[in-house]
């Protein structure tokens, strides 16, 4: 791929070039060259609905596997996935979380302005591992949280700046430069002896239960490891560099159940049979980081930061029970990032260029798989399997420039006015390949009239060798004026978005207004109205190549042969209607300060229209090639509902040699969607006479729009932190409390259905599955006295009382299963900061 050779973006990177220097004059020459002059980055602004940390804040808390999304735990705009298990503590990917109510997939995460989301295939719809899919994350990069300056929940009355999303945008912002030097060395461990895990007292809960659908479900053994090291440093007095490299790694021990098995002979044309024993293997995971930042301040009111970060995940894992079912999955991510931040006697200009390549690769042992359905005794069938899910990779690249300005401020009497306008363009182009044919050979055993085992080849699938590219441009102008008179304050925006795959222009206006009632800057209500478009379009894109290749041979089949008598089964037809999904938010939020508090009552809602389903082309038909093929269209649409509450004391509370600092939050939700919020972006149910605008809800017939939500579904939580600084002994000790309230959650343990009064029409049927209040209290001790000379060490504590609280409930072996949050864990981490 040779995307920085696009005209294209390159005439367009060259223009934003050119033009810079019209906006930039020259600046007075009396300005201080240090520096530490201009503070890069952008303010947070009073009339957006966000919250930061910095990275005092990120040191002082939990932070686990060091993901970005551990640090949002209390933010009252983000709800977690019910979906996270106890039983699975070996895993070092991000969690999903949700903002107001959105799809887990339709946030937007960037790294100093540069966007590390992923396109690609960035929800799995928890059906396990596929042969046609790639099991992917919303993030491109796995950033380790440790290593970044600050991060920004931008989640209500959101900037024109930010765009494509449907919930809200997550900034980090990485260390810069600023005439220091110094560094850090540290050590982080756990393992499953020093955690507590809780189960279903009916579940077996021992790898050896583990799938082929589900490899890694149960983890009852796991060891974790992360260490990095973190470097800045001034190469003259107006360069410096920040550098860093992290690796986090898992190791699970799992079984690998042997017994009869099955393969293909050297010849690959028959059958054969062999018994294998069981065995230990390790299942690992790493996660690895490395990050360059360069900074040049060549005269006051100028930056310059030129940025290359890289992270690679990595997964070996076996298919539990199939011989030589091994196999890898890689999932990495290269971006490289210049921004040049200009000072003029008019205002403020930036410009960012950016390029991102990511890739996920899937690399199996075994070439093809094999399986065998063993029907000599009817009360007791067997299958018998080998081989992994086959080879497959992916790839994203973009090249992004973006370029704002802001004027200095204008006052005209009692008017005051900032303008701020960009523009941003990205070029997209990604593939989807299968470099060699994957086989998946069919064989069935019976029993004959003599008694005697009869073996019969059954069906082959095969998924042909092919590459599918998509390539695309979207583009952006946006623009906004925040007007201030009196008391009132005003920012109305608009934001424009073309993206040429849809051929949609998308036109976004914001406005948000503001009132210090008392004019005291003590009391003031802000109300927003605005519009939000979601992510690219990308996997829609690229889901045409996924099954595209596939054929099928019913009869006198040869094993992994591609001399057969081959019918297409293609499963897919086209979207040339589609449009992009949007998102319709009304805010109102209060706030107070009382004393040495902050209060902040807030209200948001959120209506999503034209989100994307699929379902069968041709429904009620009675040829089999049409029942396969689906279609896709606008028709999903959810609401949701936000009430927080947000108390935080504005200066620390000094008792004796002790400071401390509190915040106390409390969130309500409700949010109803007529598609399931736990499946992906292409969730499909086969059957030919589903009606999907009512489902069966606890025995009635309702709107599928007014089915509860299936996931993020915590109707009301309420966090409390405190963090307890011991100056003399550089000791601090912080805690939160998380409480959740009881719920109901619609859920479907079965695929079942409901038949329609005076109708051939069915409906997805649910349950109403009952779960009990949560709570959590997690802490985290450090302490780093001055006499150890840079060394430090630290504690950290989740569920310090070993809490037994349900969160969601699986299907396993035909039963039903309740999860649970995990219960008591340990991590001791040691560093050294010179």
């Amino acid at each position: 791929m040779k995307l920085v050779k696009s005209p294209i973006a390159l005439a367009l990177c060259s223009c934003l070039a050119t033009s810079l220097p019209l906006w930039a004059n020259e600046v007075d020459q009396e300005e201080d060259l240090q520096p530490d002059v201009v503070v890069y980055g952008q303010a947070l602004d009073p009339l957006t609905s966000s919250s930061s940390l910095d990275a005092e804040a990120i040191r002082q808390r939990p932070t686990g596997d060091g993901n970005l999304t551990d640090l949002l735990r209390t933010n009252p705009a983000v709800q977690f996935s019910n979906s996270s298990s106890s039983m699975n503590q070996g895993e070092i990917r991000p969690e999903s979380i949700s903002i107001h109510g959105s799809r887990a997939y339709q946030n937007s995460f960037r790294l100093d302005g540069m966007n590390l989301n992923n396109d690609l295939n960035p929800a799995s719809p928890n059906l396990g591992v596929t042969l046609t899919n790639l099991g992917s994350d919303t993030q491109g990069f796995y950033l380790d949280s440790r290593l970044i300056d600050s991060i920004t929940v931008y989640d209500a009355n959101i900037p024109v700046e930010f765009g494509g999303f449907m919930g809200g945008s997550i900034e980090a912002q990485s260390r810069s430069w600023r005439g220091e030097r110094g560094g850090q060395i540290y050590y982080r461990h756990t393992q499953a002896s020093w955690n507590r895990t809780h189960i279903d007292r009916q579940l077996n809960f021992d790898s050896s239960e583990n799938s082929r659908a589900h490899p890694s479900r149960f983890q009852p053994d796991y060891r974790k490891h992360s260490y990095g090291l973190n470097v800045e440093t001034g190469l003259t007095d107006q360069l410096g560099v920040v550098f860093s490299l992290s690796r986090r790694e898992s190791t699970i021990p799992s079984q690998h159940v042997g017994g009869l098995s099955v393969d293909l002979d050297e010849a690959g044309e028959h059958l054969v049979m062999f018994n294998r024993a069981d065995q230990v293997k390790n299942q690992t995971r790493t996660s690895d980081q490395a990050f360059a930042k360069f900074s040049w301040y060549p005269q006051g009111g100028t930056e310059l930061h030129w940025s290359t970060t890289y992270t690679g995940y990595t997964s070996s894992q076996f298919l539990n029970g199939s011989a030589n079912s091994d196999y890898d999955e890689e999932h990495r991510g290269l971006g490289s990032q210049l921004q040049w931040q200009q000072q003029t006697r008019w205002g403020q200009s930036d410009l960012h260029l950016s390029w991102q390549q990511l890739e996920d690769e899937r690399d199996s042992a075994q070439k093809y798989s094999v399986q065998l359905e063993d029907l000599s005794d009817w009360e007791h069938r067997r299958t018998y399997d080998s081989g992994g899910p086959g080879d497959l990779i992916s790839r994203q690249e973009n090249l992004t420039a973006r370029s704002t300005f802001r004027w200095h401020p204008l006052v005209w009497g009692e008017w005051e006015q900032r303008v701020r306008v960009g523009a941003e363009v990205t070029r997209t182009e990604a593939e989807y390949e299968r470099r060699a044919p994957f086989f998946r050979n069919g064989f069935i055993m019976t029993q004959g009239w003599d008694g005697e085992p009869n073996l019969m080849g059954g069906q082959v699938e095969a998924f042909f060798a092919g590459r599918h590219r998509a390539d695309f441009t979207q583009t952006a102008v946006f623009a906004e004026n925040t007007l201030s008179y009196g008391r009132w304050s005003f920012r109305p925006g608009v934001r424009v978005d073309r993206d040429d795959f849809v051929e949609r222009t998308n036109l976004a206006p914001r406005f948000v207004a503001s009132l210090d009632v008392f004019g005291d800057q003590r009391t003031r209500v802000t109300a927003g109205a605005n519009r939000y478009y979601g992510r690219s379009m990308l996997t829609y894109a690229l889901y045409e190549a996924q099954n595209a290749g596939l054929h099928l041979c019913y009869w006198g089949c040869t094993p992994n042969s591609m001399d057969n008598d081959w019918s297409p089964a293609r499963d897919f037809e086209g979207m040339a209607d589609l449009h992009t999904p949007y998102s319709d938010e009304l805010s109102l939020s209060v706030s107070q300060i009382w004393g040495p508090t902050l209060w902040r009552v807030s209200y948001v809602q959120r209506d999503n229209r034209d989100e994307v389903r699929s379902r069968p082309k041709y429904p009620g038909t009675s040829d089999p090639i049409e029942a396969r093929i689906r279609t896709f269209d606008n028709g999903g649409r959810s609401e949701h509902e936000t009430l927080s509450l947000t108390v935080s004391h504005l200066d620390g509370v000094a008792l004796g040699a002790t400071t401390h600092h509190w915040t106390l939050t409390a969130a309500w939700q409700d949010s109803f969607s007529n598609t399931p919020k736990d499946q992906g972006y292409a969730f499909f149910d086969p059957n030919l006479n589903l009606n999907m605008d009512y489902v069966d809800y606890r025995g009635e017939i309702i709107r599928a729009r007014d089915l509860p939500a299936t996931d993020f579904n915590l109707p009301l939580r309420i966090n409390a932190e405190l963090i307890s600084v011991y100056e003399p002994s550089q000791l601090s000790f912080y805690q939160t409390w998380h409480w959740g309230s009881s719920r109901d959650q619609a859920t479907r343990h079965q695929n079942d259905y409901t038949t329609l009064p005076d109708s051939d029409q069915q409906v997805l049927k649910y349950e109403r599955v009952r779960y009990s209040s949560t709570f959590r209290w997690d802490t985290k001790v450090r302490w780093e006295p001055s006499w150890a000379q840079g060394f430090g060490a630290a504690l950290e504590v989740t569920n310090l009382l070993n809490n037994r609280n349900a969160t969601d409930a699986f299907v396993h072996s035909n039963q039903v299963y309740r999860s649970y949050a995990p219960g008591r864990q340990f991590w001791l981490q040691l560093d050294y900061n010179f």
